[in-house]
C-alpha cells in the first residue's frame, strides 16, 4: 500500500508543477506615481492557496539604501525582508509573503503589490531579479542573501514545488508614460 500512496504523491507533484505556473513582472504607475508587481497565472482557480513567496526587485545603486515602502494588495502581506546595497552597480530587494487565499484568472494579471522608493521618488531601470543570472548568494557582497523569485503553493502537501517560472516585460521601469500614436498616412 505504501508504494501507491508515494505514486500517488508523486504524480500530484508532478501534475502541479506541469500545470500551475506563476510569472511576474514589475512596472511603473505614473498616475499613481508606485511601483507595481503583477503575477501572470498559467491557471485558473478561486480562493487559491498562494503560499511562501519571494519577488525580488534590483535597483540601481544610486537609490537611497533602504527598505522599500511596501502596500501589500493580494495573497498575503508582503515585507522587504533582505537588501543587499551596491553589488555590481545595483541594489537587491527580497520581498516575500508567507501567503494567502487569492482569486486568479489563466493569463490575467494580478496586482500582488506596490511600493515606492524612499522620498516618493522614480527612478528609471528597477526590474525584477533574473534566477540563474543575477548574482546568487555565494556572489561577493551578496552576503549570503538569496534573492532568487520563487512561489510555493500552500496546496502542495510538503510545500516543495517551486511555481514561478519567469518574469514578463523586465526590461527595466521608466518613469514616463509613453503617449505616442503613430501617424496615418494618405495617399
Amino acid at each position: 500500500m505504501k508504494p501507491f500512496y508515494f505514486l500517488l504523491f508523486l504524480l500530484s507533484v508532478g501534475l502541479t508543477s506541469f500545470a500551475q505556473n506563476v510569472d511576474y513582472t514589475l512596472r511603473y504607475n505614473t498616475g499613481l506615481s508606485r511601483y507595481e508587481v503583477y503575477t501572470r497565472p498559467s491557471f485558473t482557480q478561486a480562493q487559491y492557496n498562494w503560499g511562501s513567496t519571494q519577488v525580488s526587485v534590483v535597483t540601481p545603486s544610486s537609490v537611497t539604501d533602504s527598505p522599500f515602502t511596501i502596500n501589500s494588495v493580494a495573497a498575503g502581506g508582503w515585507t522587504d525582508n533582505s537588501e543587499v546595497y551596491n553589488v555590481q552597480g545595483s541594489d537587491f530587494h527580497g520581498i516575500g509573503s508567507n501567503g494567502l487565499k487569492v482569486d486568479l484568472t489563466s493569463g490575467q494579471e494580478t496586482l500582488l503589490f506596490s511600493f515606492t522608493l524612499p522620498g516618493g521618488q522614480c527612478v528609471p531601470g528597477l526590474r525584477l531579479y533574473i534566477n540563474g543570472s543575477d548574482p546568487n548568494s555565494s556572489a561577493a557582497g551578496m552576503q549570503g542573501g538569496d534573492f532568487a523569485n520563487t512561489m510555493y503553493s500552500s496546496n502542495d502537501i510538503l510545500g516543495a514545488t517551486n511555481l514561478y517560472r519567469q518574469n514578463y516585460a523586465n526590461t527595466g521601469t521608466v518613469c514616463t508614460a509613453c503617449n505616442l500614436v503613430a501617424p496615418t498616412l494618405s495617399k
